[in-house]
C-alpha cells in the first residue's frame, strides 16, 4: 500500500491523475474511517475538478467536498469543514454550503483553541462568513486574519485564490482583494559601468519603487546598477533574495572589487541584510564555469525565481534592468520581456570600465540542457534517432545534449507520453558540447534514478531556468535526494 504522504508528494508535483490512480489502487479509496485519508481524497479530487473544463467539474467539486465533510464528521476540525463547505458551494449545492459554513461557525465558537495558527483560524472564520453571504463581516474578518500575521504571505495567497474561487462562482466582484494581496516581486539586473551619482537615475529608481512598491528583490549584486537598486529596495523595506553565480569570496572578487574599493562596504552591507542568499555551486572537481557563461546562467535562475516567486504569491512581478544610453538589453533579458511580463528599461551614460577590471576569455562553454533517460527501449532509442535526436549511450542510461532548452524539455514530455514508463531528468549548465563534464553528466542520472517512471526530475537550479522558460508546465519541490556528494533538492516538471 502506498503511504498517504508519498501520494500527496506526486499531487504536489502537479500530477493529479497519477496521485488518484495510486490513491485508488492503494485502496484508500474504500477507507471510511480515516481522516488523513479522506481528506487527501476531497484534495485530490479538488485538483481534479480544478484541471477539468467541462460539466464534469461540478461533480468532482461536489464528490470532494463530501469527502471533506466525512473527515471532518470524524475529527470535528475546521479545516477539512471549511473545504468541505466551499467545495459544496463550487459543486452547484449552494443550500449544503450555507449549512456547512455555519457548522464551521459554530465549531470555531466551540473550540476557539483549535490546533490551528490564528491567521488560519480568522481566515477560516472569514470564509465562512463569506459562503453565508454576509460579505461586510467577511471583510473585516479577512482584515483581522491578516493583521495576526502580515508577512505570511503563502498563506495570504492560500486564502486570497479560495475566495476568488468562491466569488467567481457567481461574478461577484473581488477587486476587494486587492488591497490584501502580497506585494509584487522585482528582477534586478543592469550596468556596471555607470554613474552611481547620476541623480537623474538614483531619482528614477526611487521613484519605481515608491510607485510599484516590491516586497521582494531578486537579482545578483554586481558592482553599479545591481547594488543601486538594491540599497533602493532595502531602503524601502523589501526583502532580498541575492543569487550569484560564485561563492561569495569569488564573487566579490571578481564582480564588486575590480570596479572599486567603494563598492565593497555596500556590497557587504547587502550581503548582511538579505533575507535569502543562493549560491550556484558546483561539485568538487568541477572546473569553475567561465564568468559570461556563469552570469548568463545566475541570471536565468534569478528571473525564474522572481517569476516564481510572485506566482505562488498570487501577486505581480516586474523586471527592472539599467543599461547604456541607445544600448539594448543584455544578459537574457529579452527572455523575460519574451514572457509578457512587465519590464522596465532605464537609460544611462555608460562610463569607462575601471582600470582593474577583467575581460572574461572566449570560451566556448554554453549553456545546454542534458536530458537524461533511463531504462530507455531499444526501439524508442531508434525511434527518437531516425526523428533527428541524438542519444549518447553511458553508464545507467543514454543522455541527449541540447543548446535549445525549451525544445529539450518538449523531447521529455513525447517521451512521457509514448507510454512506455522511462525514467528522465534533466540538468541545464555551462557545458562544453564535445567534453560534457563527468560531475554534471553524475548528477543528471543520479536524478533520473530517483525517478519512478512519472514526471521529469531535475534540480533546483533546473527548475528556476524553467519556470520561465516553460511557464505552462507545473513545476513543484518534491524533496531531497542523498547522493555521494550531498543532497539535491529534488523537483518535479509536469
Amino acid at each position: 500500500m502506498t503511504p498517504l504522504t508519498q501520494i500527496l508528494s506526486i499531487a504536489r508535483a502537479g500530477n493529479p491523475a497519477r496521485a488518484w490512480a495510486m490513491f485508488q489502487s492503494s485502496g484508500w479509496d474504500a477507507r471510511t474511517d480515516d481522516p488523513k485519508a479522506l481528506t487527501l481524497k476531497g484534495r485530490l479530487l479538488k485538483d481534479q475538478a480544478k484541471a477539468t473544463q467541462s460539466a464534469e467539474r461540478v461533480r468532482l467539486y461536489g464528490m470532494a467536498a463530501e469527502a471533506y465533510a466525512a473527515a471532518a464528521q470524524i475529527e470535528q476540525a475546521s479545516y477539512p469543514l471549511i473545504n468541505a463547505a466551499t467545495l459544496a458551494y463550487l459543486g452547484g449545492k449552494p443550500e449544503r454550503a450555507v449549512q456547512l459554513a455555519g457548522d464551521v461557525l459554530d465549531l470555531l465558537a466551540d473550540r476557539p483553541d483549535e490546533a490551528e495558527t490564528a491567521y488560519w483560524l480568522a481566515a477560516t472564520r472569514s470564509e465562512a462568513l463569506l459562503l453565508l453571504g454576509k460579505n461586510a463581516e467577511a471583510r473585516a474578518a479577512l482584515t483581522e486574519a491578516m493583521a495576526t500575521a502580515p508577512e505570511a504571505w503563502e498563506d495570504h495567497a492560500a486564502t486570497i485564490g479560495q475566495f476568488e474561487l468562491i466569488l467567481a462562482e457567481h461574478n461577484e466582484d473581488d477587486s476587494w482583494l486587492s488591497r490584501h494581496r502580497p506585494p509584487p516581486s522585482l528582477y534586478f539586473s543592469g550596468l556596471i559601468a555607470l554613474d552611481e551619482n547620476d541623480p537623474k537615475l538614483l531619482d528614477q529608481i526611487e521613484t519605481i519603487i515608491a510607485q510599484d512598491e516590491p516586497g521582494f528583490g531578486f537579482g545578483a549584486l554586481t558592482a553599479g546598477a545591481d547594488i543601486l537598486i538594491a540599497e533602493a529596495l532595502h531602503r524601502a523595506g523589501a526583502e532580498l533574495h541575492i543569487t550569484l553565480p560564485y561563492p561569495v569570496a569569488r564573487f566579490r572578487e571578481l564582480s564588486v572589487e575590480p570596479y572599486g574599493d567603494h563598492w565593497l562596504p555596500r556590497f557587504d552591507m547587502l550581503m548582511t541584510a538579505a533575507a535569502r542568499v543562493d549560491i550556484l555551486s558546483q561539485m568538487p572537481g568541477e572546473d569553475e564555469r567561465p564568468v559570461d557563461v556563469a552570469v548568463d546562467l545566475c541570471n536565468l535562475v534569478t528571473m525564474g525565481q522572481c517569476a516564481r516567486n510572485a506566482s505562488i504569491l498570487c501577486s505581480s512581478a516586474k523586471a527592472i534592468t539599467i543599461v547604456g544610453t541607445g544600448e539594448d538589453p543584455r544578459r537574457l533579458f529579452p527572455i523575460w520581456q519574451q514572457s509578457g511580463r512587465d519590464h522596465l528599461i532605464l537609460e544611462t551614460r555608460r562610463t569607462s570600465d575601471r582600470p582593474r577590471a577583467r575581460r572574461a576569455p572566449a570560451t566556448i562553454e554554453q549553456l545546454h540542457a542534458i536530458l537524461w533517460v533511463k531504462d530507455m527501449s531499444s526501439l524508442q532509442l531508434a525511434e527518437q534517432q531516425e526523428a533527428g535526436f541524438d542519444f549518447v549511450a553511458a553508464q545507467g542510461g543514454h543522455y541527449h545534449l541540447s543548446r535549445d532548452l525549451t525544445g529539450a524539455l518538449t523531447l521529455a514530455r513525447k517521451l512521457e507520453e509514448a507510454g512506455d514508463i522511462v525514467k528522465t531528468s534533466m540538468v541545464i549548465d555551462a557545458i562544453d558540447p564535445s567534453v560534457p563534464p563527468t560531475t554534471i553528466l553524475q548528477r543528471a542520472e543520479d536524478i533520473a534514478h530517483a525517478s519512478e517512471g512519472g514526471p521529469l526530475l531535475t534540480d533546483h537550479k533546473t527548475a528556476m531556468a524553467l519556470t520561465l522558460l516553460a511557464p505552462d508546465r507545473a513545476i513543484q519541490e518534491i524533496g531531497e535526494l542523498q547522493t555521494a556528494y550531498g543532497f539535491i533538492p529534488l523537483w518535479s516538471i509536469s
